[in-house]
């Protein structure tokens, strides 16, 4: 087969020449068989060769420079080998005839091609990157701020790769402002939310409210974060849940974030009886917190009147830990109520029941406690006589003496017990 040095061959001579050489390498139809052969084996070996260097490569790289590295080597061995099966058989007029039957002219193909490599390049370009920010600032950056670096590679290396790829296919700006405009408006609408995100991850990522690794509360969910990406955001609860919380409802709740601050203020509620000192049992729950090892010294615990409530007087303890972690909360507060409870058994003072008094429009009273389930404690109801040495029914009637009794509305009956 003859060839000419035409247009075509000037303009692309790098690829049919290399494809001509091989043809008049390999003339014979055992020739083209024992090469195919050769190419499918040495394929094959690489292969092999990729899975078994990956795995062993993996115990001292990180997996994503291990899969980079084998994705970029077998990409450029598939396109080694495409060419050179071409080269074997002869078929480059037959590839070139079919680009033309379809309209795609060599020209194309090797836009076409351009592309393809440029685009893989820039996503290769930013995985190395990101490798080399995580191990160049591992130490002086944190996680958040390597997020921050990564994205901005990625915008540092696709904008230009677009740019590029544009001008070689002769595409003109207007039209393509006209059509991103278009595509704009129908991708707004359907993927506002996805957007609405997207943004959101970029305001959390520059704004940084919160860091990888941090303890926070948002949307009703308390965790650590373990990761930020620009649509959610990652967080491992205590219970070990993995919770994905959308960024666009992180930026748009209430963010409690107790890492940022150096120490934490904790409170605890507990009552004390109505005929207890008040003073005394707030001077015994200080002491007992001060002597409290996961309790710290500055600033020192205290103890505030906070409310009168049903059955007692409520005390709020108040006490601060440092550095601030879930673990120092759960060993602080567990430390805080059994040191409390043990003072105040010592020194005689009552946590009390819950309590109700019950008592009728003459002035006669009767006490009854239930537990904190709501169950009666003691006898299952609680008598007390009035001044006319009536009892009272819990019910809210009244018994006299003569056993004679009387219903809610005061009505009594006569001596003999009949029933009113």
């Amino acid at each position: 087969m003859a060839w000419s040095l035409d247009p075509l061959t000037v303009r692309i001579p790098w690829y049919w020449r290399w494809a001509l050489r091989i043809e008049e390498r390999f003339g014979t139809t055992f020739e083209q068989y024992a090469a195919t052969a050769a190419a499918i084996a040495a394929l094959l070996v690489l292969s092999a060769v990729l899975v078994v260097g990956g795995r062993r490569a993996s115990d001292r790289v990180e997996s994503d420079v291990v899969r980079t590295a084998q994705w970029a080597v077998v990409t450029a061995a598939t396109f080694v080998f495409t060419g050179f099966l071409v080269g074997v058989w002869q078929l480059t007029a037959e590839v070139e005839a079919a680009f033309e039957f379809i309209a795609v002219g060599p020209s194309d193909l090797i836009r076409a091609l351009v592309t393809v490599i440029v685009f893989a390049g820039a996503y290769t370009a930013t995985l190395l990157a990101r490798r080399a920010i995580a191990y160049g600032t591992g130490r002086v950056v944190s996680k958040h701020q390597q997020e921050i670096a990564h994205h901005i590679v990625q915008l540092v290396m696709f904008v230009p790769a677009v740019a590029f790829v544009v001008t070689l296919w002769g595409i003109p700006v207007q039209s393509l402002f006209l059509g991103a405009g278009a595509l704009g408006v129908v991708v707004g609408f359907a993927a506002r939310k996805t957007l609405s995100g997207a943004l959101a991850g970029f305001v959390i990522l520059f704004a940084r409210p919160f860091e990888v690794g941090d303890w926070i509360t948002v949307a009703d969910r308390e965790g650590i974060v373990t990761e930020v990406t620009l649509y959610n955001t990652q967080i491992r609860t205590f219970d070990e849940e993995h919770v994905l919380v959308p960024n666009d409802e992180v930026t748009g709740s209430e963010v409690i974030n107790f890492t940022r601050t150096d120490s934490l203020r904790l409170t605890t509620d507990v009552g004390v009886d109505y005929d207890a000192d008040i003073a005394a049992a707030a001077r015994v729950a200080t002491e007992a917190m001060e002597g409290c090892d996961a309790v710290n010294d500055t600033p020192p615990p205290d103890v505030i009147r906070r409310s009168f409530g049903d059955s007692a007087v409520v005390l709020r303890l108040r006490y601060w830990i440092q550095p601030p972690t879930i673990q120092r909360k759960w060993n602080a507060q567990n430390a805080v109520i059994e040191a409390v409870k043990a003072a105040f058994e010592r020194e005689g003072v009552r946590i009390p029941f819950p309590q109700r008094e019950l008592s009728d429009r003459g002035g006669a009273r009767a006490s009854v406690s239930t537990t904190a389930e709501g169950a009666e404690t003691g006898e299952a109801v609680a008598e007390a006589a009035d001044a006319n040495g009536r009892r009272v029914d819990p019910n809210g009637g009244k018994t006299d003496t003569d056993g004679g009794k009387a219903n809610s509305n005061g009505d009594e009956d006569a001596g003999d017990g009949g029933a009113a």
